[in-house]
């Protein structure tokens, strides 16, 4: 038996004034660190204290933990973030962050998703060939390799743009509406959640698309409904996070973030998307230019 404490005189845990001796349990070396400690895990590391020859079994019983323990990170995320998006984060923001998913794995899941269907399915939905079959002028026709170009590039690289576009929404929106409560960080987790929510949402909506197939009205109508329903999820979002009293507040305060932020990414994303396809071919761009002569 080992004794950690010894109190003369106590008055806790009971009536009157008593000698009181603490016992605490075996030294353990921790196989990771090396770091003395008492318990079950080590308090530097969490390696076990005690481990067991490795058998045939313990293969699947980890695969399976792990397994699990996505699954429930993963359903509880989705389960707060589509009940009490605001209110979850705030909380993970401050600390309670055990059953969530983190962040950072939420968006490569999701994104990595969205990038897989939207590269797959977008041209079978939108064949640009079709939807533009009807310009006349040799400058419509010479700029289309050039606009197909872009939406590929855009399209292979969607998890790079959500990643560029959370760091310009969290900053605008902790310097608008955070008061200089929150910092920059802690914005950039607000919207690692957020934006990839409202990613999952447009992945659930993406089936629709089949009505409206080859359809240049049904590719506005689209962009449209994407861009709405990402602007309502986020004024819920930034509401109960930076717990706006006024509804109205919010959303203007909101508007005002994401356009400051929208307009950045549009300026980088159009100049990117010009220099790239600048570089690729050349020939297009002069023919996009210059009319097809």
């Amino acid at each position: 038996m080992y004794y950690s404490a010894i109190e003369i005189a106590s008055i806790n845990n009971g009536e009157g004034i008593r000698c009181v001796l603490w016992e605490s349990g075996c030294i353990h070396h921790c196989k990771n660190c090396q770091n003395e400690y008492h318990g079950h895990y080590c308090p530097n590391c969490g390696q076990k204290a005690t481990t067991k020859r490795l058998v045939f079994n313990d293969i699947f019983s980890e695969l399976l933990n792990a397994f699990t323990y996505f699954n429930r990170g993963l359903l509880y995320t989705i389960k707060m973030m589509s009940t009490r998006p605001g209110h979850s984060v705030r909380e993970y923001v401050q600390g309670k962050r055990v059953n969530h998913f983190h962040p950072v794995n939420y968006l490569l899941l999701i994104g990595g998703v969205a990038t897989w269907i939207y590269l797959h399915y977008w041209d079978d939905l939108f064949n640009m060939d079709i939807m533009f079959q009807n310009m006349k002028t040799k400058e419509q026709k010479a700029i289309m390799p050039f606009v197909k170009k872009a939406v590929h590039f855009a399209f292979e690289n969607y998890t790079y743009q959500l990643m560029f576009s959370i760091l310009l929404y969290g900053f605008f929106s902790v310097k608008i509406l955070g008061k200089e409560r929150y910092n920059w960080v802690e914005g950039i987790v607000l919207h690692l959640f957020v934006i990839s929510h409202s990613e999952l949402i447009k992945l659930f909506l993406f089936p629709l698309l089949i009505f409206v197939k080859n359809s240049i009205i049904g590719f506005y109508v689209q962009s449209t409904m994407s861009s709405l329903i990402s602007m309502v999820y986020m004024v819920w979002a930034y509401k109960q996070f930076f717990e706006e009293k006024s509804i109205w507040s919010t959303i203007w305060k909101s508007l005002l973030s994401v356009l400051a932020a929208a307009l950045v990414i549009g300026l980088i994303s159009g100049f990117g998307s010009f220099l790239i396809t600048l570089v690729s071919d050349k020939q297009t761009l002069i023919k996009a230019v210059t009319g097809g002569k």
